[in-house]
């Protein structure tokens, strides 16, 4: 088809959909419909609907709720007629920082820009819908709202009041906002006393190795600071096709004379804008960034004085035990935290703790010295610094590129780049989270970092998960509890504070202690875990003694030993079934690795599942209930944001809902109504949570509706009360943010997943994270309150991995040539966009694996074959993209297509085993202990071992 008749019938066919969208019949009586117009305009033909486009009744602010991290949000300008959302367009509208940096916009993308499409498509859920057949089968019934809310009430009673509250599963997704929809779903959780899921480590953005070495994920720079950087490192990441609004900072910086280095296995869109592009192995980073190490560390290109002040280089470990050298060890009744050094002068002494600040101090790298025990033993320490660079003998370039495939020149040449740099960073990425061995990766970029010194000056650092969030949250989630239970969390509180004040901890700290107390109290529980353990797919990972040569013991032996001691936790309690199970911006059965297994051993347990959703994902198709959820300019919203983006977006209600649907505030007011209204009809007063403690259950509404102050259409009120009670908003109202949609963080604020950047915002300046630590001298929140490299823990030990070293990807599947790996689309944010017609458009229209020309020659695969794809756990069948960017060896298939969009419905996570590392099981140490949203086990998938024939063509 010429390119013109393809446009002329493009145009054609959007108009005959808007056409159809006027002619819409009256459905049920007293159903929504779609067009609020009393008299619906006339339109001659397709060009006056063109036309219409461009004039409009109003113009309204709103963003896309969607997890687009990290590019997260961006304000849009939507065009309303008729009572009809007809397009939108970029706001353009944000400042500039500072004269000399560059602004904001535009941020918007493909996606955004089609939204008014996607929320009239035939996709969304219209009504309320029940299960009539079996699960997965497809039979559903049309139901109102009374008979949906009333039937899930008293599945929740029973459960409740019959096996316990811990019975009751939230599973959050990556459409969780932390805004009007979380006050909503925790309110509820935390009156029924229920699990809510923490979905982080389970999409594989846990962050492993920045926990490990920084005691915290989640720190970032803003956009504009990266034009202070001279070397900026794209280090497993496509910003091209994940930071699209993002992206011409990089550009800009280079522009001004940064030099970009991306390093991947494949050659992807984002290496076509840098200056240099180093290749390395999958799984290979570790060994590439120790090969650099070990160059920064002979050649004496390191900054001496930011390794002994902000490390833990020079703290004394043991040669007889590998532990740190502790207060306990030196008195029977000392510190089990106190950690120590050796000064030349002084000898060997106290690691200050409270402090970064040194003093006269000058700590010792290198040397052995004795020491006498509390027990009249003498033992030899020496610095953590002397034994990482005895290891680092085993990385020089040409050992390191045997490992990772890096030509040794291009390691020398990356440690030069580094050490010359005067402000070197990163761009935020997750790819290594899902390696089975990345933490392994990021411990060891973190060091070439500290090694040159590259923290907490503008243009710097590595750079974590970014996020940023208004910090209201728990106050207005704490004002809907029981009165005295309020008085009671704040009072413990207060005294736990004081204690950790008293010990030296810092706000930061603090902050992560109270939210560690969430999942020892089972409050918050890793979605991960909970899969791997109520869900089966442990029993994926039972061949990793195979695949792992490095693992001396099963897996399922380290799960049982980490929640014996207490270092990880689940609930309900292992033994006890999940019965009832509530989906919300989530869809486990497209996104858990090895989903099978939870059909296989979780559905069966769950009495009653139901999914809140616009549309119809996988999950919704195996679910009892399905209730439709309003969509994103049709409910009153705000979201959290990224520090890359400082600036917090709103949505208002500007559209009617979609027929029936209802905003997540309003179907879980009205849920709570209905239980409050059961219990009291049942005589069902009260319920004893997992704890013993007995709660009420009759006046679940009235505390969930603050006594009758939010009702179930007050999404704006709880939005007001959100802004009113956040302390890093200063001066802005919800009235202003909604008619804006944006405004500016004053302030990091009290968030666990904002507070850890450690740095000031100014309204004048770009945003560097880790200045309070580096020029405050600030502790670190780690066991030796400094970046730490050294790791003592049992389960490092066991597993050599108490110092950043390289080891091979396990042969995750089975002995298999060809490693499957994954990238963020383009097309879709998770599966929002996945069966978008437009967005299809843009790509072929169906599921695609990327293969290298000469993998494809070697099997006489031909650009556009349908493919099978194997291992030892299933299959599935896929169309093939040959591209000469793809490294032999490697395959790529980008995420978040939906198992019905595959032949047969099989899903490529079918074969995903998602092997469970044991180092991630570890806790008991102050710094590796569980807590939102890190330091829980991970869902990996990049590690998969497969093979791949052509199919032969059906006959017909």
């Amino acid at each position: 088809m010429h390119r013109r008749r393809f446009l002329q019938g493009a145009a054609a066919g959007a108009a005959s959909l808007a056409l159809g969208m006027w002619k819409l019949e009256p459905r049920a009586a007293g159903a929504r419909s779609v067009s609020r117009a009393a008299t619906p305009p006339v339109y001659d033909g397709w060009a006056d609907v063109y036309r219409a486009r461009w004039t409009w009744d109003k113009v309204g602010r709103s963003t896309h709720f969607v997890n687009c991290w990290p590019q997260a949000h961006c304000a849009w300008n939507v065009y309303m007629k008729d009572g009809i959302v007809w397009r939108e367009e970029q706001a353009g509208d944000y400042p500039q920082t500072r004269p000399d940096v560059p602004d904001f916009n535009p941020r918007g993308c493909q996606k955004g820009g089609c939204y008014s499409e996607r929320m009239y498509d035939p996709a969304r859920l219209e009504y309320p819908l029940k299960r009539v057949g079996e699960r997965g089968s497809g039979r559903w019934q049309r139901i109102g709202w009374e008979q949906a809310l009333g039937e899930i009430a008293s599945s929740l009673i029973d459960t409740i009041s019959e096996e316990g509250s811990d019975r009751v599963i939230f599973d959050l997704g990556p459409l969780y906002t932390l805004g009007v929809l979380s006050v909503a779903q925790q309110s509820l959780a935390m009156l029924l006393d229920s699990v809510s899921l923490d979905p982080n480590t389970e999409i594989g953005d846990g962050g492993r190795g920045l926990a490990e070495t920084f005691g915290k994920i989640c720190f970032d720079r803003s956009g504009d600071d990266f034009f202070f950087s001279d070397l900026i490192l794209i280090w497993g990441g496509n910003p091209l096709y994940t930071q699209i609004p993002n992206m011409h900072f990089l550009t800009e910086a280079r522009y001004k004379g940064a030099e970009i280095v991306l390093i991947g296995p494949d050659y992807n869109p984002s290496a076509i804008h840098a200056d240099l592009w180093v290749p390395v192995k999958p799984g290979g980073d570790a060994a590439l960034a120790l090969g650099v190490a070990q160059v920064l560390v002979s050649e004496g290109l390191i900054d001496r004085d930011f390794v002994r002040q902000q490390t833990d280089l020079p703290l004394l470990i043991r040669e007889d035990t590998r532990l740190f050298l502790r207060g306990s060890d030196l008195e029977p009744d000392g510190d089990e935290e106190e950690l120590f050094l050796h000064d030349a002068e002084r000898g060997v002494v106290p690691a200050p703790r409270r402090s970064l600040d040194l003093g006269e101090l000058r700590p010792s790298l290198e040397g052995r010295f004795e020491v006498v025990l509390g027990d009249g033993t003498s033992v030899t320490v020496r610095p953590v610094f002397s034994r990482l660079r005895e290891q680092l003998a085993d990385y020089t370039p040409e050992k390191a590129s045997r490992l990772c495939g890096t030509p040794p020149f291009l390691i020398r040449d990356l440690a030069g780049r580094l050490a010359r740099a005067k402000a070197a960073s990163t761009l935020c990425t997750t790819i290594f989270s899902k390696y089975y061995h990345g933490n392994l990766a990021v411990r060891a970029q973190a060091l070439v970092f500290a090694l040159t010194g590259q923290f907490g000056k503008k243009g710097s650092g590595l750079a974590g998960l970014s996020f940023m969030l208004q910090d209201g949250l728990q106050k207005v989630i704490l004002s809907g509890l029981p009165l005295g239970r309020q008085l009671s969390l704040i009072t413990d509180a207060v005294l736990e504070m004081a204690r950790l004040w008293l010990r030296g901890y810092t706000d930061e700290m603090m902050v992560y202690e109270r939210y560690r107390g969430l999942y020892e109290s089972g409050e918050l529980m890793s979605g991960a875990l909970f899969w791997y353990v109520h869900g089966g797919v442990v029993q994926a990972s039972d061949q990793l003694q195979d695949w792992d040569p490095h693992l001396g013991r099963p897996v399922g032996e380290v799960l049982e030993e980490s929640l014996s001691k207490g270092w990880q936790h689940v609930w309900p309690r292992p033994g006890n079934d999940p019965r009832v199970m509530f989906v919300m911006g989530s869809n486990p059965l497209r996104r858990v690795r090895s989903y099978p297994l939870l059909l296989e051993n979780l559905w069966p347990k769950l009495r009653t599942i139901v999914t809140l959703d616009s549309r119809m994902p996988t999950t919704a198709l195996h679910s009892d209930y399905v209730l439709p959820v309003t969509g994103w300019y049709e409910r009153t919203e705000l979201k959290w944001v990224t520090g890359v983006t400082p600036f917090i977006h709103a949505g208002a209600k500007l559209a009617e809902p979609h027929h029936e649907s209802k905003s997540d505030w309003e179907i879980f007011s009205l849920l709570a109504r209905t239980l409050q209204q059961q219990a009291r009809e049942r005589g069902l007063a009260t319920f004893l949570d997992r704890h013993g403690n007995e709660r009420r259950l009759d006046d679940v509404y009235d505390h969930f509706s603050r006594q009758g102050d939010f009702g179930p259409t007050d999404d704006d009120k709880v939005a007001e009360a959100l802004l009113a009670n956040s302390s890093n908003l200063e001066g802005v109202t919800w009235d202003q943010l909604k008619e804006r949609g944006w405004a500016r963080f004053t302030s990091l604020g009290t968030s666990p997943i904002a507070i850890g950047s450690a740095t000031e915002i100014r309204p004048d300046d770009t945003i560097t994270h880790f200045t309070k630590h580096v020029f405050e001298k600030k502790p670190w929140p780690t066991l030796s309150r400094r970046i730490q490299f050294y790791l003592d823990q049992s389960l490092y030990l066991e597993m050599g991995e108490e110092l950043p070293r390289h080891k091979d990807p396990p042969t995750a599947g089975g002995d298999y040539p060809l490693v499957l790996s994954g990238g963020h689309t383009r097309w879709s944010v998770h599966a929002s966009w996945r069966d978008d017609a437009l967005m299809l458009q843009q790509q072929r229209g169906e599921p695609v694996i990327h293969m290298g020309v000469l993998d494809a020659e070697a099997r006489e695969i031909r650009d556009g074959d349908m493919v099978r794809v194997w291992n030892d756990l299933g299959e599935f069948q896929v169309m093939a993209k040959v591209s000469p960017a793809m490294r032999p060896g490697m395959l790529v298939i980008y995420h978040a297509w939906e198992n019905y969009q595959f032949r047969d419905g099989v899903g490529y996570q079918t074969l995903i085993p998602s092997p469970l590392n044991p180092v991630e099981l570890s806790g008991g140490q102050y710094h590796l202990r569980p807590m939102a949203p890190c330091l829980q086990p991970s869902h990996t998938d990049r590690d998969t071992r497969v093979e791949v024939a052509r199919l032969e063509p059906s006959p017909s």
